[in-house]
């Protein structure tokens, strides 16, 4: 027999929190004998009105008829590629840009054309003749705390790029996963708020759980005009024909709650972000980065041509990192870049910090050319 920890203790707290969660879970959880649909292809109502919610609230009114949840933001993209692209279609990407995304795309056998993102963000002006001379379908953005550089898109230039593809007919895909996790500065509003009025037509934007709240969670959501979200469910059923309804349920009762929730999570990412800043000054004064503003990584310079070796060697050490490389849109640049989250305790991060620099010390081998899967937060 165990000792339970007392009602008033920090463990005893998070144990009520947990089961006050689970009861109020199982009250929502539909009656099992199937009075109401278990099937729910667009997603859960309560969940899309919440959404919907969420983007007016953030400014930009929205209706529930123009969301669609989805298993992750992943998901969502998968969905939007194979309805609005066919292959060959030529898509719009940063460069470096988010390797699941990168891979979507390839795999959708799309041809892509790359926009610099440097460590100062965006060159609009280049963005914008891209647009003009390459006339993409669809074109896949992070402008939030941007994955992997940390940038964050200025309100100017967003406008500018919403005119700048309304006038070549190019369908934006607006990655907002990490737009909550802001560290430094308010969180943006959603992108498509900076439109002129009836301009948002040809705007998608793809929103999830599992940056926020937890990986695990596979419920993202993604909002269209209401004709492509219709158009969007129907694909979807080919593949899952609607989501859990019990992950929908968690996720509704979790955005209620972020404005209690949220807070204590960017006060742990800020201390995270602090820590990891502090071992790499200490133990690599020669690296360079720019502290974002938000997000979940530092993008690093290690000033040589390095980075795939170090991960490798990394590994051995028991520390699993990636070279710039898994961001390119082609291969052999960005070897001189590690993106490295602060996604771990404090304590752990210094550790693996410390392995780095013990790899490091140690002497580099060339890095193996062994093509292996890779997953990528």
């Amino acid at each position: 027999m165990t000792d339970a920890p007392a009602p008033h203790s920090p463990e005893g707290r998070e144990r009520g929190d947990r089961t006050l969660g689970s009861r109020r879970l199982a009250a929502m959880l539909p009656d099992p004998a199937g009075a109401r649909p278990a099937y729910h292809p667009y997603g859960l109502p309560d969940l899309r009105a919440a959404v919907a919610e969420r983007f007016t609230r953030r400014g930009l009114a929205t209706v529930p008829e123009q969301i669609l949840v989805t298993s992750g933001a992943q998901h969502a993209l998968t969905l939007v590629l194979g309805v609005l692209c066919r292959p060959g279609d030529r898509v719009m990407v940063e460069n470096p840009s988010y390797p699941n995304a990168l891979d979507a795309m390839r795999r959708a056998r799309l041809r892509t054309v790359s926009v610099p993102v440097t460590d100062t963000g965006w060159d609009i002006g280049i963005v914008a003749s891209t647009l003009r001379q390459a006339v993409p379908r669809l074109a896949y953005l992070i402008p939030d705390f941007h994955n992997p550089t940390g940038c964050l898109m200025p309100a100017p230039q967003r406008a500018r790029l919403l005119h700048a593809a309304a006038r070549t007919g190019t369908w934006l895909v607006i990655d907002e996963t990490l737009a909550d996790l802001a560290l430094d500065v308010p969180a943006p509003p959603p992108f498509a708020s900076h439109a002129t009025p009836g301009g948002t037509g040809q705007v998608i934007t793809i929103g999830s759980m599992s940056k926020t709240h937890w990986a695990g969670l596979r419920i993202g959501w993604l909002r269209a005009p209401a004709r492509l979200v219709t158009e969007l469910a129907g694909q979807r059923v080919a593949t899952d024909m609607g989501g859990s309804v019990l992950d929908q349920l968690l996720a509704l009762h979790l955005l209620a709650r972020a404005g209690e929730l949220l807070p204590p999570r960017l006060e742990q990412l800020r201390g995270q972000r602090a820590a990891l800043a502090a071992a790499l000054a200490e133990h690599f004064p020669q690296w360079t980065w720019r502290l974002p503003p938000g997000g979940l990584s530092l993008w690093a310079d290690l000033g040589a041509p390095v980075a795939a070796a170090l991960a490798e060697q990394a590994r051995d050490h028991g520390v699993r990192i990636e070279g710039g490389t898994h961001f390119a849109t082609d291969p052999g640049i960005f070897e001189q870049r590690l993106r490295i989250p602060y996604t771990a305790p404090p304590d752990t991060l210094r550790e693996a910090v410390r392995r780095m620099a013990t790899a490091l010390a140690e002497g580099l081998s060339p890095a193996s050319t062994t093509p292996r899967p890779h997953w990528i937060a």
